[in-house]
């Protein structure tokens, strides 16, 4: 999915279908006949999203609330309503007023809709579900822009700081699901997902995401992390916060984290090369005295330019000199991400083994434990997890039922 990367998201409803009536052209000399009787193709069968509590114990009992974002075909914000409509949104849907403003009434009781059916010709891009315990998210429509305000662990303004709430990452089209669960931001609930297939419903792929107790994972990542990354963890048990938007962050304590390794690995390919594999061939790179990485690829005239060195918060960002330039070299910075991510920038060519990654600190201990407690040691920890395949996202061509769960216990 999605470099997920949090920002404005919105859906789609496609209304009503158009069947053409007609028959076929009667030549006037031709002997008429019975009209015969026209078969029309039986229609698709909704894509189902269901819902399931998989708690035990505390917690089950809470109500849950979900949200649906994301952008038509057109590119319109939208949202999905508890009947399976896509509907776009409108700063006239800011009804409930909060703290001097207005918010969207967007939310769908699970208790009451354990399940929705939306339309198969439904076209969904940058989709997001959301799940809230105990209360709706605080969603609003930007009056000037017409976007969404959608929630921003990162912002301690935010009117969802007091709730605990996570969500996956979706596309919905011609070709089928594409999503994923995340932790690129924060972890607040844990989600699996699972999708069943029409070519065979008994056996889904997945799932994906988290499956283990919330009180045991905030357990276990206090207990598993080293003290910095504890930090990230809030007292009240709302979420754990990612990285660069806490202790990591320009203005935290751990702001330099990365600083000496990333020193050492300029220091180290601005007398050696550093030899990158991504899908799009082999580049070979050497730090210039202005302390960018230049890469260039044999029979291949030009260059591919990453603008210096990285700072800490812009390899657990996964943005900066590490997301610009052409498509290339947004590939290249996506593998140098992931490679310092994972402190595994000294032996790049292992780059497609696991049992390199996580070996020494620094490294990014937040994600290290989302894979470790991830179904499959899959999970999207940072934003660029989905190199070698790491990340907890599922592709199905032909959905047929979503299913997400969730544990509040």
């Amino acid at each position: 999915m999605p470099k997920t990367r949090p920002a404005l998201f919105a859906l789609l409803l496609s209304g009503l279908t158009f069947l053409a009536c007609g028959g076929a052209r009667r030549d006037a000399a031709a002997p008429t006949a019975a009209a015969q009787p026209r078969t029309l193709a039986p229609a698709p069968p909704p894509v189902r999203f269901t819902f399931t509590d998989a708690g035990q114990g505390a917690g089950p009992g809470e109500p849950v609330f979900a949200v649906l974002t994301g952008r038509d075909a057109s590119g319109r914000f939208c949202h999905l309503d508890a009947a399976g409509r896509f509907r776009p949104c409108s700063p006239a849907d800011n009804v409930i007023p909060r703290g001097g403003t207005t918010w969207c009434d967007y939310a769908i009781p699970l208790r009451d809709v354990p399940a929705l059916d939306l339309d198969p010709v439904l076209r969904i891009d940058s989709g997001r579900l959301y799940l809230s315990a105990g209360a709706p998210l605080w969603i609003r429509v930007d009056e000037t822009s017409g976007g969404l305000v959608q929630p921003d662990p990162a912002n301690p303004s935010d009117p969802n700081q007091d709730l605990r709430y996570d969500w996956i990452e979706f596309t919905l089209d011609d070709a089928g699901f594409f999503g994923n669960t995340t932790c690129v931001d924060q972890f607040g609930l844990p989600i699996a997902l699972a999708v069943a297939r029409r070519a065979d419903p008994d056996h889904p792929v997945g799932p994906v995401g988290l499956t283990e107790s919330r009180s045991a994972l905030f357990a276990a990542y206090r207990r598993e992390v080293p003290a910095g990354f504890a930090a990230l963890a809030d007292p009240g048990d709302r979420r754990i916060l990612a990285p660069a938007h806490g202790a990591f962050g320009s203005a935290g304590p751990g702001r330099d984290y990365l600083r000496d390794y990333i020193d050492r690995m300029w220091a180290k390919y601005r007398a050696e090369p550093l030899v990158l594999t991504p899908g799009e061939g082999s580049f070979t790179g050497i730090v210039a005295p202005d302390d960018q990485l230049v890469f260039t690829r044999e029979g291949v005239p030009g260059a591919w330019v990453i603008a210096g060195e990285p700072t800490t918060q812009e390899v657990f960002l996964c943005n900066g000199v590490l997301a610009r330039g052409s498509g290339t070299e947004q590939v290249l910075g996506a593998q140098l991400a992931a490679l310092v991510n994972r402190h595994a920038l000294e032996t790049p060519l292992r780059w497609r083994d696991p049992g390199a990654y996580y070996r020494a600190d620094p490294c990014n201990r937040y994600a290290w434990f989302w894979h470790r407690h991830g179904v499959g040691r899959r999970a999207y920890g940072f934003a660029y997890d989905d190199v070698n395949d790491q990340s907890s996202s599922l592709a199905v061509p032909d959905p047929l039922e979503v299913r997400i769960s969730w544990r509040l216990d």
